[in-house]
């Protein structure tokens, strides 16, 4: 589900040795652009590159980077927000998730701690590139739907709202998974 960018080219020797020598100077002075090579380290949040030296001529070198950096906290990563990672927030939202479902399928209100802790890490997770975005503003309407539904304490919204969110999941899950 993470945004990917992969690049290739055929380089000689030498061209190869000058990209990896820009790409060592731009991770030593803290830098976001490989220069004269299109790569933007600010969205990734790790890559990796593979050279085939087998060949005499030119080598083919691949570079592929993957996620996209955001940060969990108010302020940037760079200060005391902390950053956290998109698969972290979807185990935390699982677990909220479930308990929402089965208060519903019991036929009662879901907790309030429950729906809060759930709506905030929502708002954290459409706020990340790359998984889902044209799911987002669908999802952000269920969600204030079922902020509504909680507020009221109607829990036959609510449960709407929930089962909602189930199906806007699977969608979304089966077109990234």
């Amino acid at each position: 589900m993470a945004s990917k960018r992969k690049y290739n080219w055929r380089l000689s020797r030498s061209e190869a040795a000058d990209l990896l020598h820009k790409l060592a100077d731009t991770l030593e002075e803290g830098s976001e652009e490989v220069g004269g090579y299109g790569i933007s380290l600010a969205e990734l949040i790790k890559f990796k590159i593979k050279i085939d030296l087998s060949e005499c001529d030119s080598m083919e070198v691949k570079f592929t980077g993957k996620g996209e950096k955001v940060c969990g906290g108010e302020e940037s990563c760079g200060s005391s927000g902390t950053c956290e990672k998109y698969s972290s927030l979807k185990k935390r939202m699982q677990v909220y998730f479930k308990a929402m479902r089965e208060s519903v399928a019991a036929g009662q209100m879901p907790s309030r701690e429950i729906v809060s802790v759930f709506l905030s890490d929502s708002e954290k997770m459409i706020s990340y590139q790359g998984y889902g975005d044209e799911f987002y503003p669908e999802y952000a309407e269920i969600c204030l739907r079922l902020r509504a539904a909680v507020d009221a304490e109607d829990q036959p919204c609510a449960a709407a709202a929930v089962n909602e969110l189930a199906q806007a999941k699977k969608s979304c899950h089966e077109r990234y998974k």
